[in-house]
C-alpha cells in the first residue's frame, strides 16, 4: 500500500447519531469515523451500529475497532451493517488479521500497545500483508485504548522505520490534542491521528472540540506541517 499524502483523521468512540449529523453537516475534513465494539465506555452493541450506520456520510469511512474479537462478533457486526475498515485494537496474531481481511474484505489497522509492546522487529514482520495500517497507541493494564494519555513519542521512529520499509502508514493516538499535535507533527509526522477523549466534554463528543481540532490539524497541513 502507498503512503497516504493527505494527513488522516480519525474521530473514534462516536456513540451518538447527532454527533454524526453535526459532522455531515458542517462537512468537517474527517477521513475516518470510529466505532467501539469491544469493552468501553464507548462501545456499541450491533443493533445500535445498524441505527448510526444510517447517518455516517458516504464521503467517510467508518472503521470497527475489535479488542480479541471471534470472527463470530464481527460477522454479527456486518450483518448490521457494513463497515469500510476494521480496527484490531488487542493481542490478535498475524494470521487472525490475515483471515478478518480476507473474510471480510476490508483494511485491516492494528494497533500496537507501546508500554507492553517490545520492538522486536522479527516479529513485526509476521504482519506483512495481514495488515494495511499501523496505530500505536497508550495501553494500560486495565485499558486497550481511550486513556487519554500519551506515550513516549522517542519511540514513533522506530515503528515509522518498519512502516517506511513495507509501506504502510503510521497512525497515532493516545492524547493527542489540538494543542500538542503540531510538535507531534513537526517532530515526528506520522501519516494519520486517532482522537477520542480530547474531543470530548464530560464524556461525549463535543462538536465545538472536533471542529477546533480538524481545522486546526489542516491549517498545519496546508503550511507543510506533517
Amino acid at each position: 500500500m502507498n503512503r497516504e499524502s493527505r494527513l488522516i483523521i480519525k474521530v473514534c468512540g462516536i456513540t451518538e447519531t447527532d454527533t454524526l449529523g453535526q459532522i455531515a453537516e458542517e462537512q468537517l475534513a474527517i477521513d475516518w469515523l470510529g466505532f467501539v465494539f469491544a469493552q468501553s465506555r464507548r462501545r456499541v452493541s450491533a443493533k445500535q451500529w445498524e441505527e448510526l450506520a444510517a447517518f455516517v456520510p458516504v464521503s467517510y469511512k467508518a472503521a470497527g475497532v475489535f479488542v480479541n474479537p471471534l470472527i463470530q462478533e464481527i460477522e454479527e457486526v456486518f450483518s448490521c451493517a457494513p463497515l469500510d475498515i476494521v480496527q484490531l485494537h488487542g493481542e490478535e496474531s498475524p494470521a487472525f488479521c490475515r483471515k478478518v481481511k480476507e473474510t471480510f474484505s476490508v483494511p485491516i489497522i492494528k494497533a500496537i500497545g507501546i508500554e507492553r509492546s517490545a520492538d522486536n522487529w522479527e516479529e513485526m514482520d509476521n504482519y506483512t500483508g495481514a495488515i494495511d495500517y499501523l496505530l500505536l497507541d497508550t495501553m494500560t493494564s486495565s485499558q486497550s485504548g481511550g486513556t487519554g494519555e500519551t506515550f513516549n513519542w522517542n519511540v514513533i521512529p522506530y515503528y515509522k522505520e518498519w512502516c517506511a520499509r513495507h509501506g504502510i502508514p503510521l497512525l497515532v493516538a493516545g492524547g493527542i490534542r489540538a494543542d500538542n499535535a503540531r510538535s507531534l507533527l513537526t517532530d515526528y509526522a506520522p501519516d494519520g491521528l486517532d482522537v477520542s477523549s480530547s474531543v470530548e466534554t464530560e464524556g461525549r463528543k463535543d462538536a465545538d472540540k472536533i471542529r477546533e481540532f480538524v481545522g486546526r490539524m489542516r491549517q498545519y497541513e496546508q503550511h507543510g506541517v506533517k
